[in-house]
């Protein structure tokens, strides 16, 4: 029998989200109210001092890969994509499950990235130079090139977000592979090793291996 039902419970994954996107949305309101509150006159000290010095280090970064333009249209959505990804690959050190386990959720980072991609060809290089491209510097193959470029175009974002899921995943059943095989106390002793590599160093790097690869390829699709 079809059973048709309008409300499905939240998988944890997208419970987590949620919850990362509550937390971030707070502090960043109170940051933000903060550091209107500054006198410029002053030098900020504590927590601000910190935001501020680690906003300017990300400005400079990515300045370092995309043009002035570009940069000012694109640094808000880079800066909230690798701050997420920071807070959202080290949650389960909280008790709760990391967002980018789930493939759905890991696949929704693809398809924005895919969409800002497209946004910064056509808005920087314009429709007529990017369909150029497809069809290549050789125009009598461009009915063999066409296809294959159209091809990459959709993998790259898609890879990067499979990348995602599958590095989560992978340390998720390695940890749980020396769980079962070690002695409980012994599991112990490495699961608090494996929670420090893998939801960390492991968390932390793949996110700004995200980071990066969305950066670099925003600079190619803006790169007039």
């Amino acid at each position: 029998m079809i059973k048709f039902t309008f409300f499905e419970s939240l998988s944890p994954q997208v419970i987590s989200t949620l919850i990362v996107v509550a937390f971030l949305a707070i502090v960043f309101i109170i940051i933000g109210l903060k550091v209107k509150k500054l006198d410029p006159h002053k030098t900020p000290k504590g927590f601000v001092f910190f935001c501020i010095v680690l906003v300017e280090t990300f400005n400079n970064m990515v300045k370092s890969y995309v043009q002035e333009k570009p940069y000012r249209f694109f640094a808000p959505y880079l800066f909230t994509i690798i701050t997420f990804l920071a807070f959202a690959n080290t949650i389960s050190l909280f008790g709760l499950v990391a967002p980018l386990s789930n493939l759905g959720v890991a696949l929704s980072f693809s398809v924005m990235t895919f969409f800002i991609i497209k946004i910064a060809e056509f808005k920087y290089l314009g429709v007529i130079k990017k369909v150029d491209g497809l069809l290549g510097p050789v125009k009598p193959m461009a009915i063999l090139m066409l296809p294959i470029n159209l091809v990459g175009e959709i993998s790259t974002p898609f890879s990067m977000g499979l990348r995602l899921f599958v590095n989560l995943m992978g340390g998720a059943v390695i940890a749980t592979m020396v769980y079962a095989a070690l002695h409980w106390t012994l599991g112990i002793i490495a699961g608090v090793f494996l929670h420090v590599v893998f939801d960390i160093f492991f968390g932390l790097i793949q996110a700004f291996v995200f980071f990066m690869l969305t950066t670099v390829n925003i600079s190619m699709a803006s790169d007039a």
